[in-house]
């Protein structure tokens, strides 16, 4: 199921990011040498050949790198209505993202990148990227806040949004009924709804702590209004272990101490186990995990429905899991031909139905949200239209994450010390402390100023 409601696509969204100023990595030659090997597989071809088409008033050519599924037909669109400027799509598979960057070091590489924002901090730090501000910056109106943020820092835009994760909760509705429950419009309330279902069945819990999925975690941080990287001037801050995140790490620090979560790893078979002989009675996360809800529960169709994220207490935020964008590669000859198409193909009006029914997007636009393709009813979810909550949590989720350069490395660090909290080792705010501190030896070791 995509973002529609049916079962024909999945996809999975990322966080967001920022960028710092004046810090270029230098490159290192095993990535050099890797690049000449990579350019003979076909990438040494890829780099924009439109610049002197383009001063003789001839075709103008954009090469484009991607993965959502349906952009072939999209690209097909584009070329039939703008025979002045024509774009070559290549689907992207396997370790084309690592080829990419290699190419791009070496000189060479597509004009525009489909990317996870993840990715974009270290893209922009080593000058993979450009600015692309002067020909999208009348484009920010119809993206969402949270979005937008997402390819920007200190008023400069990197890239255009491409597809968002918003978060919601997923619930069994037969079992809060079977014990008298509503289902919790606050984190406070969800606590005391885990401990009575605890009381009245020791063997139910509200849901399932994945020591393995980083993502729940990060949609929660955001709803906080808290991040973990942040920018002071030309130096980077650090909030790993923040007021926000301290927040987050208190509650399920409780839902642990009094047994009222399991603790499998998220995506194995025990795992889905659980979600189908009934141990757990919730799942929270973005809008693309109904549909794979659905895949792996199917026999429990119309005994879930979808709920908007419980909230802090005195807010209305919501969180997100992460999006994507499409990037301009600093080796392209005709930025501004990239970025026409970049900022047509994401939030045209007449793109949006197949990003959304085919690419399985849910939308970061405006105009995405508005589509009546996203109201579709959901059989698996009683007829509901879940998406009408999603484009709720779009809307609430606050402007306030920012993606450092070392995502990979402080993934690893949170998850590693959570996993020692799970096995009773260490508490969250512990385990928040040293990844803390792991983060901010990662980022001067790489020659980038922290501000503690």
């Amino acid at each position: 199921m995509n973002a529609t409601g049916d079962d024909s696509v999945v996809w999975k969204g990322h966080l967001m990011i920022a960028r710092t100023r004046g810090q270029r990595p230098v490159m290192r030659a095993a990535a050099a040498a890797a690049a000449g090997a990579l350019l003979v597989g076909g990438l040494a071809a890829c780099s924009a050949s439109g610049g002197d088409d383009t001063a003789d008033g001839g075709v103008r050519e954009v090469d484009f790198w991607g993965w959502v599924p349906g952009l072939e037909d999209l690209v097909a669109q584009w070329n039939e209505e703008n025979p002045e400027i024509q774009v070559s799509f290549h689907r992207m598979t396997g370790d084309d993202g690592q080829k990419v960057e290699a190419a791009v070091d070496a000189g060479q590489g597509p004009d525009l990148v489909q990317l996870s924002t993840h990715d974009l901090p270290d893209y922009v730090i080593a000058e993979r990227v450009i600015d692309i501000t002067d020909y999208v910056a009348e484009d920010e109106s119809n993206y969402t806040p949270a979005s937008w943020a997402s390819v920007s820092f200190d008023g400069r835009v990197y890239g255009v949004p491409q597809g968002i994760g918003p978060a919601g909760t997923m619930y069994r509705t037969d079992i809060f009924e079977q014990y008298g429950l509503e289902f919790p419009e606050t984190w406070d309330e969800y606590l005391d709804a885990a401990r009575a279902l605890k009381a009245a069945n020791p063997d139910m819990y509200i849901a399932n702590l994945s020591p393995s999925e980083i993502g729940q975690w990060a949609q929660e941080i955001q709803q906080a209004e808290s991040s973990w990287y942040g920018i002071d001037g030309d130096a980077w801050t650090v909030g790993v272990n923040d007021e926000g995140s301290q927040l987050v790490a208190e509650r399920w620090q409780t839902l642990l101490d009094e047994g009222l979560v399991t603790t499998e790893q998220m995506w194995t078979p025990e795992y889905w186990a659980l979600v189908n002989n009934g141990t757990i009675a919730t799942i929270s996360y973005a809008a693309w995990f109904p549909s794979i809800l659905a895949e792996n529960a199917s026999g429990l169709a119309g005994q879930w429905a979808v709920a908007p994220l419980p909230k802090n207490a005195g807010s209305e935020n919501s969180g997100d899991s992460g999006g994507a964008a499409v990037v301009v590669l600093k080796n392209t000859e005709d930025a501004e031909a990239a970025a026409e198409f970049a900022s047509w193909l994401n939030g045209s009006d007449d793109t949006q139905e197949t990003l959304i029914t085919v690419g399985g997007l849910f939308p970061s636009t405006l105009n995405g949200l508005a589509s009546p393709a996203l109201l579709s009813e959901n059989e698996f979810y009683g007829g509901q239209v879940i998406n009408e909550v999603f484009i709720e949590s779009a809307e609430e989720t606050p402007a306030t994450w920012v993606e450092g350069p070392n995502y990979g490395t402080i993934q690893t660090a949170i998850l590693d010390e959570f996993a020692k909290v799970i096995n009773g080792e260490q508490t969250f705010l512990e385990a928040l402390d040293i990844a803390q501190a792991a983060a901010i030896a990662d980022l001067e070791a790489r020659g980038l100023s922290v501000v503690q």
